[in-house]
């Protein structure tokens, strides 16, 4: 028996509604023969010129949305392995067909639900039910069907005769991409004569296991993977054209990949994994302690507490043309921003920072925020987005080191840059990216301040300022000390208080460390 006529047989799934392209696709899986019209379809859905005609053992399909992925040919597959074929099991030993959908449990339970529904409506595999649960269905022949939503541990260990993937191009996991790492813990489970590994999605970005397939067999002879890429028109010509036309209408970007099956050519990846791997530095701490021969620079995303924004700081110098991230922290909510603010400074201060810049969008109380606890706070000028395309080139010239620390990198492999028709581009994620945020201010300031030019200013320093960040430090400091005249001759820094401090002939690693002398001298704060 193959699969057509496992599906077609009124005894057994009853199922005689497959369009042309569906019904090609259950046979081409299996080399089954084909007419002359489904040649045509095949040669039209594979770019493949010939037929090999025989059956393969890992096949994709780039399908559009309602195309039929799930009810027509995930389901009608792993009822086939699961019912109709040898598996030659050892004594005791159960196959598991898996049918893993994406993160959301009710996107599993449609997939088990058509594949049990099939079951239960066939007075023949009806028989073959011996146990229920929620995810599995245990059969008398010693195969358990089990569905799951995406994860990586639910899979190891398995003895899978079939592996079926839904949407796989949408597996994420707190908004990290897992398609590649599912895939790769079902592939060694798959040891059976028969096994076979299919994927089934409608196509994304031009990225992970589904572009994969598409870039390196679609259209291309091989004996390892078949590659079908179809539009909802041609796999299922029942959906309605007036809603076809509509969504068309509506976004033709987004119907050219949810319902032609096209990927995304305005989305990509912001940084490619392997820079991102590259910047990593294994061999350090989480966080660097700070060192007196370093001049450091801070970023701040300032975030309220109440909402899924997490506040973050990142705090990094420059070292021998590389920006070495020291710091990344961040608070999730529910929090307190006072409280957090205090403790950032405080931080900051550890590492002689009294001027940061951070998120525009902050309104005014950042800066009286941190004006409480004698820190400068200075809205970046930059947008997020800007940030972000800012330090795309110091990770694609590895000209970066940063922590392994498993939420920024999350962060970092979630952004997206999309392409705009204007030329300029906009990034951003599906998930809360406050720490690579920080990250990508933090190498912005310190590429500027390493390229900027001299700029001539006076805030009471009598010393011409020689960088940018001298500017932002000096005008900080006046601002702390309230100074508006040039300050009085330097005496021994000993025997001076804060208001006749003159910081003319100091550097700003200095400057710094006389603060923060002058602080604990004093035991009290200095006057705003």
């Amino acid at each position: 028996m193959d699969i057509i006529e496992f599906v077609e047989n009124p005894d057994l799934i009853g199922d005689n509604s497959l369009s042309p392209a569906q019904r090609m696709a259950l046979k081409a899986v299996y080399g089954l023969p084909l007419s002359a019209q489904e040649l045509k379809l095949f040669k039209q859905t594979t770019g493949l010129r010939r037929y090999p005609g025989r059956e393969f053992e890992e096949v994709t399909f780039c399908l559009g949305r309602r195309s039929g992925k799930s009810d027509k040919l995930a389901s009608s597959l792993a009822l086939f392995e699961a019912c109709a074929r040898e598996h030659k099991l050892s004594r005791g030993e159960i196959g598991v067909v898996m049918l893993v959908s994406s993160e959301l449990r009710r996107q599993s339970r449609i997939l088990f639900n058509y594949i049990l529904h099939k079951l239960e409506g066939s007075p023949v595999l009806r028989k073959l039910i011996k146990n229920v649960t929620s995810d599995e269905i245990s059969l008398t022949n010693g195969i358990v069907i089990q569905v799951y939503p995406c994860n990586v541990a639910r899979i190891r260990g398995a003895s899978l005769v079939f592996f079926c993937g839904d949407e796989t191009s949408h597996w994420k996991l707190e908004g990290k991409d897992i398609d590649v790492d599912v895939l790769d813990s079902a592939r060694p489970g798959l040891s059976f004569p028969h096994s076979k590994l299919v994927k089934i999605s409608t196509p994304y970005m031009m990225k992970g296991e589904i572009y994969n397939d598409f870039k390196n067999y679609y259209g291309k002879p091989n004996d390892e993977v078949l590659v079908f890429q179809g539009s909802t028109e041609l796999f299922n010509p029942s959906y309605p054209k007036r809603k076809l036309k509509k969504m068309k209408r509506r976004n033709p970007v987004a119907y050219r990949t949810e319902y032609e099956a096209q990927f995304r050519t305005d989305l990509s990846s912001m940084y490619l994994l392997s820079s991102i791997e590259n910047a990593i530095n294994h061999d350090r701490p989480l966080e660097l302690a700070p060192r007196n021969d370093v001049t450091y620079t801070g970023f701040i995303d300032v975030a309220g507490g109440g909402g899924k924004d997490s506040y973050a700081v990142a705090i990094g110098h420059l070292e021998d043309g590389r920006v070495i991230i020291d710091v990344v922290r961040s608070r999730a909510p529910k929090f307190n921003p006072d409280e957090v603010t205090a403790q950032y400074s405080e931080l900051l201060k550890q590492y002689g920072i009294y001027s940061v810049k951070g998120d525009k969008f902050s309104g005014d109380w950042a800066s009286n925020s941190f004006k409480k606890h004698s820190i400068f706070y200075e809205k970046s000028e930059r947008t997020k987005s800007e940030l972000y395309l800012e330090a795309e080139s110091p990770f694609n010239t590895g000209r970066i080191s940063i922590p392994n620390k498993d939420s920024l990198l999350t962060q970092l492999k979630s952004l997206v840059r999309k392409t705009r028709s204007g030329g300029k581009d906009s990034v951003d994620a599906d998930i809360p990216e406050d720490e690579a945020n920080v990250l990508a201010g933090c190498v912005w300031m310190i590429l500027s301040l390493q390229h900027e030019k001299a700029l001539p200013i006076s805030f009471g320093i009598s010393e011409e300022v020689t960088s940018y960040e001298e500017e932002l430090e000096a005008e900080a400091i006046a601002w702390l000390m309230g100074k508006e005249e040039k300050p009085k001759k330097k005496k021994d820094k000993d025997d001076i208080d804060e208001s006749e401090w003159d910081v003319s002939n100091m550097n700003l690693a200095e400057i710094n460390r006389e603060l923060d002398k002058m602080e604990e001298q004093n035991g009290e704060k200095r006057a705003s």
